[in-house]
């Protein structure tokens, strides 16, 4: 049986969390000494062969036993380094330090993959995955180096897709937006290398990103706003929208399944705030004024909340009232309260 063909018969074991089962695996088996034969192992690219077990990556059943050896340390993470609104200083830099130590793993992981010229599901599911978490972690420099061989992997004959492809496909596609933005240059040659069996012509998804795209270059703000809603984001291959597959999605859990969703909406919010910062600059340029009372008979409040975006239903998205977000900006000095006016801001140009 082939290494690819075991790795087939270990994911159909998975639990519903889509964790690497607790099992007893060969690392298991010798103790207290396998999780440190795994700490220490040698990076094929930096041994280059020359160090004790310095091509150890290139076998196969090594390359899975590391890849739950990563998955312990991924588990730890989350139950120890929970991003929250009241974490310390400290706190977040061992947050940080933690996530960047699971990411060079992922990295050390691939060297060896790519050394051994594996493909198939267990390729796809550790660049996947190692995509997901530099994302969701806000880490581009783990980022870049994943995406064009994720595409080389996509034109492979032996590739299929899978469940997460399109969503795949969409966080490549959103980071680029947000990365580069506003230039779409490195979107479209993006979307013209990704294969049609991955992103069909036609597709909730396609239509969803060339809608969103074709709104950023017009300035069409508002209508970007309601497309990085909940209810306008594409569906998955279930059928189910992200609302329907969000009422049974703990997002008190960072793990298993959920995770490329959670890279996806993580772009989506980070591709707002790009779009709220153009938004804005455009409206200190075309007004003098802004009149924000609160006023039935006034649709002023309504329109700048969509026209920046600033209140999101993507789990996890930053909510921004309005009256917070104004006052902020007049500490910026790009707006001013008016003398003897409640409610009404003038408006300083940018320079």
């Amino acid at each position: 049986m082939s290494a690819n063909s075991n790795w087939r018969n270990a994911g159909s074991s998975r639990g519903p969390s889509n964790e690497w089962p607790v099992t007893r695996t060969r690392t298991q088996a010798s103790g207290s000494a396998a999780p440190r034969r795994m700490e220490n192992i040698a990076s094929v690219s930096r041994s280059s062969g020359l160090e004790k077990d310095g091509d150890a990556l290139k076998n196969f059943d090594v390359q899975e036993d590391y890849r739950q050896f990563i998955q312990g340390k991924l588990n730890d993470l989350w139950e120890r380094h929970i991003r929250l609104p009241t974490e310390t200083e400290a706190e977040a830099r061992q947050r940080v330090d933690a996530q960047e130590n699971v990411l060079i793993l992922f990295r050390k992981l691939r060297e060896g993959i790519v050394s051994s010229k594996r493909t198939g599901q267990f390729t796809m599911e550790v660049y996947e995955t190692s995509l997901y978490l530099a994302v969701v972690f806000d880490s581009p420099q783990h980022i870049n180096p994943v995406i064009p061989a994720l595409v080389a992997f996509l034109h492979l004959p032996s590739t299929e897709t899978s469940r997460n492809s399109v969503q795949t496909v969409l966080i490549c596609l959103l980071h680029h937006l947000v990365a580069t933005y506003p230039s779409q240059r490195e979107f479209h040659l993006f979307l013209d290398s990704v294969p049609k069996a991955f992103l069909p012509d036609g597709s909730a998804a396609q239509a969803w990103i060339k809608s969103l795209t074709g709104c950023i270059r017009t300035g069409n703000y508002a209508k970007i706003h309601r497309l990085t809603q909940m209810s306008a984001l594409p569906v998955d291959d279930s059928g189910q929208s992200y609302v329907e597959q969000m009422a049974a999605m703990s997002l008190s859990s960072e793990a298993g399944p959920e995770l490329p969703r959670k890279a996806l909406y993580h772009l989506v919010d980070a591709l707002q705030s790009k779009t709220r910062d153009s938004a804005w600059t455009i409206m200190r340029v075309a007004y003098r004024e802004l009149s924000c009372q609160v006023d039935p008979h006034l649709d002023t409040r309504n329109w700048l909340e969509r026209s920046l975006g600033l209140m999101s239903e993507v789990p996890g998205g930053r909510n921004v009232l309005l009256d917070e977000w104004l006052e902020r900006e007049s500490a910026l000095g790009h707006i001013r309260k008016k003398d003897g006016v409640d409610g009404r801001w003038i408006l300083c140009k940018p320079r």
